[in-house]
């Protein structure tokens, strides 16, 4: 690795050393036309789950955030990573405490997770600012709140756009509560079991958190007291199937409603499940581990129109008017 990119990269390898102990870098050129993959590896993080940059090799005009979502990991939004860097914008992928682990159970048990996820984004952010000059944030489901909520924060550290795909800005009242109360967190984390880092699908943790479920609903509470009387001023592009069963549509009418100023909403009339709105490909399962995905997420059969919508949107709202 050059000695440029070393120090460029050192503050975010310093964050993961702190989380893993020990990490390196693996650079991978021009593979999926991206001119560098850049991962950042530990010997606690599955295969293929680790954190990531595409780097053109070059500080860009833009530089994009893109979050995974609860209990999976970066390869679930890498797709729509590699639209943005074939745009021309660098693109960082983090990984949030507590995932893409070959042994997540412990780490899944910290009532101070929602504070962590927080922490790992302002990292991101942090580091973004080496690799672009205007940065846009946003994510698939947890990811999406999570870009949301360091907007809400700290606004002017985002001075580009914000890219909601399936975000998980309303779960429902009584996850909500019980995002609240440290005793019903408690009682939550003891009904889990112990979570099983590898299954069949090779991104995501087999046992779907309830846990983690209360920590994100403290991510949600915190948006929805922040939001109140305000509109914030980066453009907002959203991606949400309307048969999505976990993330709230509500959430979304309301966000468009009451608290953006330039908004634009690609809605998916097609039968998409949640995990599958950011999938240009099926899953490919792993049929020799036994633990088994509450489903196999496959295609989103609207992709392609999805990420000419996005990019229409990056180009028209965000590049243009930025320049």
């Amino acid at each position: 690795m050059s000695t440029t990119i070393e120090k460029l990269l050192l503050p975010w390898q310093n964050h993961y050393n702190r989380r893993f102990k020990q990490t390196s870098f693996d650079i991978i050129e021009k593979e999926d036309d991206v001119h560098q993959k850049i991962y950042l590896h530990s010997d606690l993080v599955r295969d293929k789950n680790h954190p990531r940059l595409f780097y053109h090799g070059k500080k860009t005009a833009d530089v994009v955030v893109l979050t995974h979502g609860l209990s999976d990991s970066p390869w679930y939004v890498e797709s729509i990573a590699k639209r943005f860097f074939a745009d021309g914008a660098n693109v960082l992928l983090p990984l949030l405490p507590a995932h893409g682990l070959k042994d997540p159970d412990v780490a899944f048990e910290d009532l101070a997770l929602d504070g962590k996820w927080r922490e790992e984004i302002d990292v991101a952010v942090k580091v973004a600012a080496n690799f672009g000059q205007r940065i846009s944030i946003g994510g698939f489901s947890t990811g999406g709140a999570l870009g949301y909520n360091k907007i809400l924060r700290t606004p002017t550290t985002i001075n580009g756009g914000l890219f909601l795909f399936a975000a998980a800005l309303s779960i429902g009242k009584v996850h909500d509560r019980l995002g609240k109360f440290g005793f019903v967190q408690k009682m939550v984390r003891n009904r889990d079991g112990k979570i099983i880092g590898i299954g069949q699908d090779p991104y995501k943790y087999p046992i779907f958190p309830k846990f983690g479920v209360t920590e994100l609903a403290q991510i949600i509470t915190q948006n929805q007291a922040l939001q109140i009387g305000k509109k914030i001023t980066q453009p907002v592009f959203i991606a949400h199937s309307v048969h999505d069963e976990s993330a709230d549509f509500q959430g979304i009418i309301n966000l468009l409603t009451n608290h953006v100023e330039v908004g634009e909403a690609f809605l998916i009339s097609q039968n998409v499940r949640h995990a599958e709105t950011p999938l240009e490909m099926d899953v490919p399962m792993d049929y020799t581990q036994k633990a088994l995905p509450e489903y196999e997420p496959k295609a989103n059969p609207q992709f392609e129109d999805m990420m000419a919508a996005m990019l229409r949107f990056f180009e028209k709202k965000i590049r243009t008017n930025g320049e």
